[in-house]
């Protein structure tokens, strides 16, 4: 397709898919004359990924070129390579705020996360450790929960939620419309439109299950004060 039909389907502007072009987080076209290039289904699917780690992801550029080029090696090599675009836009999206700790208690938290990580690895679920995006996000919650609800709680206590989430993994690509789909380990593969599914899907099904989580939490609280009845689970 011509650049006109792929700012149409896209609905990205020329001097936007120019600079992003020049920036490198868009391949340039296949050329085609003087001042002509060709564009193919690729160049749409990464406009779509960018679009959606700008817009519904919130990301900056600085983090969508990191993952850009992490699809890159990807596209080019195969899964051979240790890039990992979707782990690298999760852990931009997840990453806890910076916090002003004091040196016990940022001792307190590195000790907390060598104990979730290890934690993590144990799961009979999980792969390389070092692709946890999620250790200090999971270790930097547990430390506010001792510090401001349950000052004893165990890392062990953790058993219970990543039981449950293994679960709702299963019945989310169970029930997943068309299927889940996955970026394939193989060479060449054109990873970039899965990819956006699996953000997306991880962003926006968060904030779908943490919305009904407190509505379910605050429905329970007021039944129990109430005296009303409580529905049991199914």
């Amino acid at each position: 397709m011509r650049l006109a039909e792929l700012m149409r389907r896209s609905g990205v502007p020329r001097s936007t898919i120019k600079f992003y072009i020049r920036s490198g987080l868009l391949p340039a076209g296949e050329p085609q004359g003087r001042n002509q290039a060709s564009y193919g289904p690729r160049h749409l699917e990464r406009l779509e990924l960018i679009r959606a780690l700008r817009e519904v992801a919130g990301l900056p550029l600085d983090v969508i070129t990191r993952v850009a080029e992490q699809l890159d090696q990807t596209f080019e090599r195969g899964w051979e390579t240790d890039a990992d675009p979707i782990g690298e836009a999760l852990r931009a999206i997840y990453a806890p705020p910076k916090r002003r700790l004091g040196r016990e208690e940022r001792a307190e938290l590195e000790k907390l996360r060598t104990e979730v990580r290890s934690f993590v690895a144990g799961l009979p679920w999980t792969t390389d450790e070092e692709g946890h995006y999620s250790v200090d996000e999971i270790a930097d919650a547990l430390f506010q929960v001792r510090r401001y609800l349950y000052p004893e709680l165990p890392v062990s206590a953790l058993a219970f939620y990543a039981r449950e989430a293994w679960r709702l993994s299963e019945l989310e690509y169970a029930n997943a419309p068309g299927g889940a789909r996955v970026p394939l380990r193989a060479r060449g593969d054109d990873v970039a439109e899965p990819t956006r599914r699996a953000i997306l899907g991880t962003v926006l099904f968060d904030r779908i299950f943490g919305a009904l989580r407190r509505c379910a939490n605050a429905m329970r609280s007021i039944r129990i004060s109430e005296g009303l009845d409580v529905p049991p689970a199914e």
